[in-house]
């Protein structure tokens, strides 16, 4: 599919039917998420898929957004990594000297630590969300690709959701994506026109 079309093949879905989401379909669409480029190539993120607990994190969602997420077959919560400087020692390590030059090595292992040990929890916060932003959305066009709809929800209780997952305090709640099939006809939402929103110097 041309970028072009797919872009104009995502919509915002808030209503799905009752037809179930392949697992491997969706781990397919995370998989091609990934791809995102990240800060430092970073690759902060996590991502839980809840089928069978959508009930429990319907709870914590805001209003309408309940509904939603119980009607979902999938919910994939998004989290990204506080711990930075693990996240780089940890691709150091799963990437090894077989694909990484023993200066790259170095750089995830004692560089990138040093530079992240220096951020402000403001910059450690936009950084993650920057990195969140990316992946998220090479994730709903991956599964638009597929066929499968999808919806990104901030509206939750980021306080609660780590524990109603079971997920380790390391890991920062960013995101809801709702994840199915619809019935519905969308019409594409107004866009302004790209000469409203460029400016030349």
């Amino acid at each position: 599919m041309k970028f072009l079309e797919l872009n104009k093949k995502r919509h915002a879905t808030k209503h799905f039917n009752d037809k179930a989401v392949d697992p491997k379909d969706v781990r397919m669409a995370i998989e091609i998420a990934t791809l995102a480029p990240s800060a430092h190539n970073s690759q902060p993120w996590k991502f839980v898929v809840v089928r069978e607990r959508n009930a429990d994190l319907a709870e914590i969602a805001f209003n309408a957004n309940q509904e939603q997420v119980k009607e979902a077959p999938v919910t994939i919560a998004l989290f990204t990594d506080t711990d930075l400087a693990q996240r780089a020692r940890k691709i150091a390590r799963t990437a090894g000297i077989k694909n990484m030059s023993e200066e790259k090595l170095q750089y995830y292992m004692q560089n990138l630590p040093t530079k992240y040990s220096h951020y402000t929890e403001q910059q450690k916060s936009d950084y993650l969300a920057l990195n969140a932003g990316l992946v998220a959305m090479n994730l709903v066009l991956a599964l638009t690709d597929q066929g499968i709809s999808s919806n990104i929800i901030l509206g939750f209780d980021k306080l609660k959701v780590n524990q109603v997952l079971d997920i380790d305090k390391r890991f920062r709640p960013e995101l809801l994506i709702t994840v199915g099939y619809s019935d519905a006809k969308l019409d594409p939402s107004y866009r302004l026109p790209v000469d409203e929103i460029i400016e030349k110097r």
